[in-house]
This record gives C-alpha cells, structure tokens and sequence, in this order.
C-alpha cells in the first residue's frame, strides 16, 4: 500500500469512529412526519428551539453552498467585535481568482486587479451563491483558505455539533477546491451535516445576528464586475419572488449537488411564529423548484396538524433559605411571552415547579432571574427540542427582597432544607 493510500485509509478510519463515538441528541418527536419529496427534512420553532416536524433529520447528507451560512456567521462575529465591518476592503488571491471564474460551478466572477467590500463579498456569496466569495470572505477574516475550514469546524464544535470535517468554506468537493484541495482525502469528500444541525446553525445565525436578513431577504442586488461596471445578481431562493407561497420567507440559503440534489433552508412565519424550514436532497441539482414546493407542502401538511398554545403568564411563589420573610417566600413571575406548538387535539401545558438557580445573590431585586421553569405538553408528540424535552421559562422575582441572617439561614438549612427550593 502507497504511503498516500495508507494516509488517506487512517484518516478515514480515525473519521468515522469520530464520528459514531459521539453522543449526539437525537430527534425523538415531531408533531409530523411530512410526506415530502426529499432525504432529510425539519421545522423548528426558531424562538424555543421547538421540533415540528422531522424526516430522516439526523442523518448527515451533503449540504453544499448551505456551507456558506457558517462563513456568515464568521464574519458577523468578526463585525460585532470591531475587527472589520461591511466596507473593509479585501484583496483576492489568484488562487480563489481562479476557482471563482471556472464556469463549471456556481460563481461570481472576481478580479485580483480591484478590491473588493465586505458587504460585495458576502451578497455574492449569500445571494447567487458565489463559490469564490465565500472562499475570500474566509480567508480574509482567517488568514487562510485551510484555518477557514478549522474556523467552521470550532464553531461547530461550540454548538455541539461534533465530528464534522469541512473540505469547502464554499462546500464545493474537495476536488472542486483547486490550489487549495486537502491532497490526503477523496476528490468527492465534502461537507456534510443533518437537517437538525443545519436548523441549529441558521437558529444561531438568525439569533445572534438578525442583521443578516438585510441580505437573505433580498430578491436581488447590484454589483461590480471585474471590469468595475455594475450587473444585477439575483438570489437563487425562489420563494423570495417566483414561486407562490401563503408564507413570506425572509432567507436564508439554497445549495445544490450532484450527490445531494436540491437543498434549501428558509425562514418564515406559521401561527404568527417564526420557523425554519430545512429540506436535504429534494430534487435534482438542475431542478429550480422542486425544493421549495416541497417546503411549502410540508408547512402546508404542519399548519393542518397543528395549533398554538400561549405559556400562561404565572404569578407564585419561591421558597428561598435565605431570603427575608415568613418562611423565606418570595413572590414570582414567569416569562410568558412564549408559545409552544401542540397537535391539532385537546393538548394542555404540563408546568414544573420552579427550579431555582444556585448562588442568587442578594439584596434580590424586583425584575431579577431566580431561575425557571420546564414547561412541556400533554402530548409526547410536541415535547422535543433542539437542546432537551422540555422549555425553559425564566422565572423573575416579583418583589425586592433583603437577605435574612446567618442564624436563620443555619437554622433553615439544618432543619428545614427540604422545606426550600434552594441550598
């Protein structure tokens, strides 16, 4: 065997016993399985993480260009601490020059006479799904086309997403990937991730930087060719303005492959909620609609089966063991502008008692978090989220409180401990 061969067999090995040693949260409710034209499929409810509908969503399928929304969210963070902003100019290297006028793959042209702005970069890489602006943006934020990818790989990593090897900032294949291709693996390596995971990554995307909808919403926008003169790029999302829709979408990416076909993640509303819809494998990669009938149906097939419950808005109590007061009670509010979705049937809210947070600190003013609580459904069906089964509600001090004294505190702790919700 070729000391190559013998290479690229260990990584494979030491990748896949990565991968299935992990133990990663697996899908185990939705209110439906969509009947749907696709591989993997989920909705999630983008405020409460709440799953509403899955197929096949924790398998791992390639998402190609949907790579691009992790290169966002590098430079997003990079904008929040100060280190660029939209109009920091970048400088293309030849080698992304090159990858980015190869006509075999999606592109916008660029040119390493002129410079180019953050924001030109990132609506060329979020919009028509220009491969050589992504690959730019990251390597201009990181330094390198390769600490690009380990960038993409940390991140994942910090949202528990584990054993995820990226061969594309652009999710191109790694041979696709020109000068800058990993020599150890497979021409056809590239990124993969699930539906649940790429629900979880727009979630963050979405959430940490709302901003970006400037940019995922538009239908289209103007830019500068290599020459300097002005064309219109349009977005490739068709739910933006071609395709009929009973929801308005505000983003967020297509991506499409050879071994995947059609993928798509969209945000829009259903119930008055905010949802995020993901769609793997629907389609063929020349098919310019099927991916986006497909996601309309599946809501369709959710907004039939489905209802809202609004969390109650809850005034109570909390025993504390050292708060002032008869038995240490303090008066409690929760944070009720919540709403979780139930199955299409008589379905009420099951509400824990209050779990109290450890080292409150005192005087306890009135508006301050003491902890929460886990509120869920009477319907197994609704009961999984992206991060457990159940939602966490903040629960608020209703008063100002003064902590009591340490002789009272002993004495509550000694005797009474289980009388109090915290320690």
């Amino acid at each position: 065997m070729q000391l190559k061969t013998f290479k690229q067999f260990i990584l494979s090995l030491f990748a896949f016993f990565t991968v299935f040693s992990i133990n990663v949260l697996k899908v185990k409710a939705a209110i439906i399985t969509p009947s749907i034209k696709a591989k993997g499929a989920i909705v999630i409810d983008e405020k409460t993480g709440q799953i509403l509908a899955s197929k096949n969503a924790d398998k791992r399928y390639p998402i190609a260009s949907i790579s691009k929304l992790l290169i966002a969210y590098l430079v997003e963070k990079r904008i929040k601490e100060n280190k660029i902003s939209l109009n920091t100019k970048v400088k293309i290297p030849s080698g992304i020059v090159a990858i980015s006028q190869e006509t075999t793959i999606t592109n916008v042209p660029l040119s390493a006479t002129r410079s180019y702005t953050i924001k030109e970069l990132l609506e060329d890489a979020l919009l028509p799904s220009g491969n050589g602006a992504a690959i730019a943006l990251g390597a201009a934020i990181t330094g390198s086309v390769s600490k690009t990818e380990t960038a993409m790989e940390k991140l994942l990593s910090s949202w528990n997403i584990k054993g995820v090897k990226i061969y594309s900032p652009a999710g191109l294949t790694n041979g696709e990937m020109g000068a800058y291709k990993d020599k150890l693996a497979s021409d056809d390596a590239e990124n993969k991730l699930s539906a649940k995971e790429l629900a979880e990554v727009s979630r963050h995307l979405m959430l940490d930087f709302p901003s970006i909808r400037k940019i995922t919403d538009k239908s289209s926008a103007v830019v500068s060719s290599t020459s300097g003169s002005s064309y219109t790029i349009e977005n490739t999302n068709q739910l933006l303005k071609n395709i009929k829709s009973p929801y308005k979408f505000t983003g967020i990416k297509t991506g499409s492959a050879e071994s995947i076909g059609g993928n798509f993640i969209g945000e829009t509303r259903i119930k008055g909620q905010k949802v995020i819809t993901v769609v793997l494998g629907s389609g063929s990669m020349t098919d310019e609609s099927t991916r986006f009938v497909q996601t309309v149906s599946m809501l369709s097939q959710l907004n039939k089966a489905s209802s809202i419950k609004k969390i109650a808005k809850s005034e109570g109590s909390a025993k504390l063991i050292a708060a002032t007061g008869k038995n240490g009670k303090v008066k409690t509010i929760n944070s009720y502008r919540y709403s979780l979705f139930v199955p299409k049937k008589k379905t009420s809210l099951v509400y824990s008692s209050i779990k109290v947070k450890k080292n409150i600190s005192y005087p306890l003013s009135k508006g301050k978090m003491i902890g929460y609580d886990e509120v869920k459904t009477s319907s197994n069906l609704a009961n999984d989220f992206l991060y457990g089964k159940y939602l966490s509600v903040k629960v608020d001090s209703n008063e100002r409180v003064k902590e009591t004294n340490f002789i009272v505190r002993a004495w509550r702790q000694l005797f009474f401990s289980k009388s109090f919700q915290t320690n």
